[in-house]
């Protein structure tokens, strides 16, 4: 497999007059360092469509690039802040890990600790967060193919589009891989859909400060042995809610569940099953 051709696309909530600056420096940086082969779409949102339908068309748009040669998608929350040399060291990430949903926001603590001991990588059960996560096409496709049957629908919101991705993980038990941190919050005391008091609205390892920091990731440390966690505690019991009966047997989600819960799965499903959806 040759070098990830990368298809870059910003969720801009366009309604909202303190983003449209930021999503213009994000824009204008993304271009400025894209390869020859990259594309990049803003998907402007004037009306408050909603974050799923504005993820969901960005995904679409992304995995039409397939037809010109691209590999992955990359989206962006309009709020991401880019490393120096950010393009290339996706690139650099995604070729050593091209088959599997990659986030590259660090705000948990297992990011921390993994950078400490030198490691470029750690994994999760869940825990994708949507500031910047990639897939590559074929998993997108797949993705957005699985949610749309599978999904139980509620009233809007619903779960939010990291949400999504995070169940559609867990239930096929991929891993999601965290790359060391190459973005930043933009604003995080602001949040559009109520996360400002989230505690990990900040990236808990240093980004690259320059493109030569960033060329030199050794993106094969952390590779062999990685840390591994559930970031959350709830997240099993979200396959045993947000996903339709007749999919959840078939496949056999009851024993995903107690899979991601381990020793702790009866206790588990007594406290969290009290919790109303």
């Amino acid at each position: 497999m040759g070098a990830p051709r990368l298809a870059f696309t910003v969720m801009h909530a366009a309604f909202d007059p303190t983003r449209v600056e930021l999503a213009r420096r994000l824009e204008e940086r993304l271009r400025q360092s894209l390869g020859t082969r990259d594309v990049l779409h803003v998907e402007r949102d004037t009306v408050r469509r909603g974050v799923w339908n504005v993820a969901s068309a960005c995904w679409r748009w992304g995995i039409a690039q397939a037809e010109h040669g691209i590999t992955h998608v990359v989206l962006l929350n309009d709020d991401a802040v880019p490393c120096a040399g950010f393009v290339e060291a996706v690139r650099a990430a995604l070729a050593v890990r091209p088959r599997h949903p990659v986030c590259f926001y660090a705000n948990h603590e297992t990011a921390r600790l993994a950078y400490e001991q030198g490691d470029a990588w750690w994994t999760s059960d869940d825990g994708l967060v949507g500031v910047t996560c990639a897939l590559p096409v074929e998993l997108a496709r797949d993705f957005l193919e699985w949610e749309h049957a599978s999904l139980v629908e509620r009233p809007p919101p619903g779960l939010s589009d990291d949400g999504r991705l995070n169940v559609w993980a867990m239930a096929h038990e991929r891993k999601i891989w965290h790359a060391r941190g190459l973005v930043e919050h933009a604003i995080p005391d602001e949040s559009l859909i109520g996360n400002q008091g989230h505690e990990g609205r900040t990236s808990l390892t240093p980004l690259p400060a320059s493109e030569e920091e960033a060329r030199a990731i050794d993106w094969t440390r952390g590779l062999e042995e990685p840390l591994h966690v559930l970031v959350y505690g709830v997240s099993p019991i979200h396959l045993l809610r947000e996903i339709k009966p007749e999919v959840r047997s078939r496949m056999g989600l009851e024993q995903v569940v107690d899979r991601l819960w381990g020793e702790a799965a009866p206790r588990a499903r007594e406290f969290y099953g009290r919790m109303r959806p």
